[in-house]
């Protein structure tokens, strides 16, 4: 076998491979997503929920990503009361990188020649796919959200003292951070219950719109089982909402 034909079979080879192992595998993925949802579907009617494949909805604004964001499989029902969605989300980045390569050409005997630089540009796409939870509770609130300190946000702390929204418990306060307009809301919104359970891992991080309490977490519903045990920490945040004070404490319909 010749120089030229073992390039050739290098080249041949690995593209033959690759296109029979996406022959395989896109149909087992399709498979086994229609599977997920197949069950999924099952789940809900057993259980008096809705299905839909596809939606949007208006708070998909304060979920993270900014291209092709997108929700997917979407269940709603109740849970002690409350109505319940519980909704696969994703979106897509792109990352791009270089890579160059040489060739060398020669003019004469004497080895003079040139070198040619080439640039390739790859773009790869990356889908982020999380699980939505969204409780509707029984009246609206002002916004609010609660979210875990990052290092930036340990810094700046550190560096220019808490902002109004603090609550004054120290343990709390280090490793969490309230967004509020209103400084008095959120200290009512976010009692020692709630607090406590923050520092437990007990809940999630979490933001309030309207009547509709939303957290989310990486992944893709699986299990239809699973689906109560889901949305357990984000129903048991709207249960705590508030609960140092007595309801009469803040005239929070003012505050809206």
């Amino acid at each position: 076998m010749d120089a030229s034909a073992v390039v050739i079979a290098l080249i041949v080879v690995p593209i033959v491979l690759v296109v029979a192992l996406l022959a395989v595998a896109i149909p087992l993925s399709m498979r086994a997503e229609r599977a997920r949802r197949a069950g999924l579907r099952q789940w809900a009617a057993q259980h008096g929920w809705t299905f839909v494949e596809s939606s949007r909805a208006p708070w998909m604004s304060r979920l993270p990503g900014h291209r092709r964001q997108r929700v997917g499989v979407t269940l709603t029902g109740q849970i002690g009361g409350r109505w319940v969605t519980v909704a696969d989300y994703s979106y897509e980045t792109t990352s791009t990188s270089t890579s160059s390569s040489s060739t060398s050409t020669s003019s004469s005997a004497l080895g003079e020649g040139s070198t040619t630089t080439h640039t390739k540009t790859h773009t790869k796409t990356h889908t982020h796919r999380f699980i939505v939870v969204v409780v509707l509770l029984d009246r609206p609130l002002p916004p609010a959200s609660v979210h875990s300190r990052g290092a930036m946000s340990k810094l700046g702390r550190s560096l220019f003292g808490d902002k109004p929204t603090a609550t004054g418990d120290e343990r709390f306060d280090s490793r969490f951070r309230i967004a509020s307009a209103d400084p008095g809301y959120a200290r009512w919104l976010v009692g020692r219950p709630l607090r406590e359970a923050h520092l437990a891992g007990a809940v999630p991080d979490w933001s309030l719109a309207g009547q509709e309490l939303l957290s989310y977490r990486p992944g893709q519903m699986r299990h239809p089982d699973a689906t109560p045990a889901l949305a357990a920490p984000l129903l048991h945040v709207a249960d705590l909402l508030g609960r140092d004070f007595g309801p009469a404490s803040i005239n929070v319909d003012a505050r809206q």
